[in-house]
């Protein structure tokens, strides 16, 4: 069965399941892709990449957490693809995907949110089912540093600091397209609890909720009418601000 990737805004898909997002961005230079997903995903990715036609040049890395990391190496082994990532986020990605729990170690321990919400065992069940933490290590990849334009990246995307969830976590924004990809720094379905809205992940995949809920702040400077794409839940099209906003009055669990 071939899988026909979402197109989200123009020239800009959608590929993944209910509980991961990734994507494809078209250039004129080749298609970008922004995080990586999950092993589970490679045949979406391939019918994507088939649909929307073109070269992947490159992966860009809102963080390297292994739901969106499972298929960076592939795509820098077999397509040729150069893999991005933020410098704090480097040694995550460079020891494995278990390696979080040493340089991201989350705010909270994991038990008591397995206990309370039943999304968080169906979440991890998923994970691992779909190959999270047993992907291929990322071999060799480049980094990049804070309100940084990577200009080595077709189309030339901006990585805007939104460090909280992971240390290197960012918003990377293509604004010709009129997207900003959010990763983790702002999701609208947050799966390890079952909630829905923008919001900041909770404490059991979150290192330091504090400095992620002061990283909304990177929102505000964004072109109001950019589209917001995160790792986890739909689209929100009704602007960074209120995105904030919402985020910030609904808090962390």
């Amino acid at each position: 069965m071939t899988h026909v990737p979402d197109e989200v805004a123009p020239g800009v898909h959608r590929i993944g399941d209910p509980l991961v997002n990734f994507y494809l961005v078209e250039t004129e230079e080749g298609l970008v892709m922004v995080d990586a997903g999950l092993p589970s995903h490679s045949g979406r990715f391939l019918d994507a990449v088939a649909w929307v036609g073109g070269r992947l040049r490159a992966v860009v890395l809102t963080h390297a957490h292994p739901d969106h990391t499972g298929l960076a190496e592939r795509a820098r082994d077999k397509a040729g693809a150069r893999v991005w990532v933020h410098a704090a986020d480097a040694p995550i990605l460079a020891d494995g995907p278990t390696s979080a729990m040493v340089h991201a170690r989350p705010e909270r321990p994991l038990l008591p949110y397995l206990a309370k919400y039943p999304a968080s065992v169906r979440t991890l069940l998923r994970l691992g089912r779909s190959g999270a933490f047993t992907s291929d290590r990322v071999s060799e990849f480049s980094e990049f540093g804070d309100d940084q334009v990577l200009g080595e990246v077709p189309g030339c995307p901006r990585v805007v600091p939104a460090p909280g969830h992971t240390p290197g976590s960012v918003l990377v924004v293509f604004e010709e397209r009129g997207v900003v990809f959010t990763g983790d720094a702002l999701v609208t379905s947050d799966p390890s609890i079952g909630c829905e809205g923008p919001r900041v992940v909770s404490r059991m995949s979150t290192h330091d909720s504090a400095r992620a809920l002061e990283s909304l702040g990177g929102l505000a400077d964004l072109p109001e009418r950019s589209v917001l794409l995160p790792g986890h839940g739909a689209p929100f099209r009704d602007g960074p601000r209120a995105a904030a906003i919402r985020a910030r009055a609904t808090g962390v669990r």
